[in-house]
C-alpha cells in the first residue's frame, strides 16, 4: 500500500532538483534557458523557459548563484525579463512510479503494459506540449555520470500536448546540482509498447518510471501568469 513516506520520497527525488536549474546545449554549451521545479501531486511540476527548440540535445546543470535562491514567486516575476521572442514555456507534471511501490492496486515489480500504465497528468493550463520532441522512433538517452536511462515521447512540438515516459536507473539522482545529459539515442522503438519492453529489460529495485504530461506556450511574449 502507498504510504506518506513514499509520496514524500517521490516528490523530492524526481527528474529535477527542486528550485532553479540551467539548461544548455550539450554539444556547444549554448545557454538554452532555465527550469524551475516544485513538489506537486505524485511528483513534480516543472516550468521550463526555453529560448529555442533544444532538439533533444541538452544538459541540465546548476543555475547561477543568484538564481539558486529564487522562490517560485521570484521565478514568475522574472520570466518576462528572461523571455526571448519565439521562445517556449512549458508546464510539465512529472509523476514518479518506483520499483516495488503500489499504485492504484498495481505493484510495480514490473513495468505495466501500456494499457495498464497510469494516465499522464496535465497541469491545469491552456496550451500544448513540449520539453522533449518526437524523435521518429528512436529512444532518447538520459545520461548521468556512468548511468544511462531512457525516454520515449508520444506526439511532439506541433501537437496540442505531448506525453513523456522516462525509465531511470536506481542510482539516478535529481538533475540540477547533479548534471544530466539528454540526447537522441540509437535504439529503435516503434511504439510505447516497444519502449516498455525495452525499459523492462533493466527494471529492478531502485529504478523509477516517470510519466510526464506537458503543456506549452510558444510566442513573441512570455505567457500570462507563468
Amino acid at each position: 500500500m502507498d504510504t506518506s513516506e513514499q509520496e514524500k520520497d517521490m516528490t523530492t527525488t524526481g527528474l529535477l532538483d527542486l528550485g532553479a536549474s540551467e539548461i544548455v546545449d550539450r554539444n556547444t554549451g549554448e545557454l538554452l534557458g532555465y527550469a524551475f521545479t516544485v513538489e506537486n501531486g505524485k511528483g513534480q511540476l516543472q516550468r521550463w523557459l526555453l529560448f529555442r527548440n533544444p532538439q533533444n540535445e541538452l544538459e541540465i546543470r546548476p543555475p547561477a548563484p543568484a538564481m539558486a535562491t529564487w522562490s517560485l514567486a521570484d521565478w514568475q516575476a522574472n520570466v518576462p525579463n528572461l523571455w526571448r521572442p519565439n521562445g517556449f514555456y512549458v508546464w510539465a507534471q512529472a509523476n514518479v512510479y518506483r520499483h516495488g511501490e503500489t499504485h492504484n492496486g498495481v505493484t510495480w515489480n514490473q513495468i505495466p503494459p501500456p494499457a495498464q500504465l497510469p494516465r499522464a497528468t496535465f497541469p491545469e493550463r491552456p496550451g500544448s506540449n513540449y520539453q522533449l520532441d518526437y524523435t521518429g522512433g528512436k529512444v532518447i538517452d538520459v545520461l548521468q555520470e556512468d548511468w544511462r536511462g531512457s525516454a520515449y515521447v508520444v506526439r511532439g512540438l506541433s501537437e496540442a500536448s505531448s506525453i513523456e515516459y522516462w525509465s531511470l536507473p536506481a542510482r539516478y539522482g535529481s538533475a540540477g546540482n547533479k548534471r544530466a545529459v539528454v540526447s537522441v539515442g540509437t535504439d529503435e522503438v516503434t511504439s510505447l509498447d516497444a519502449f516498455v519492453r525495452l525499459a523492462s529489460g533493466s527494471w529492478g529495485p531502485g529504478c523509477s518510471f516517470v510519466i510526464t504530461g506537458c503543456l506549452n506556450h510558444h510566442g513573441a511574449a512570455a505567457p500570462f501568469a507563468p
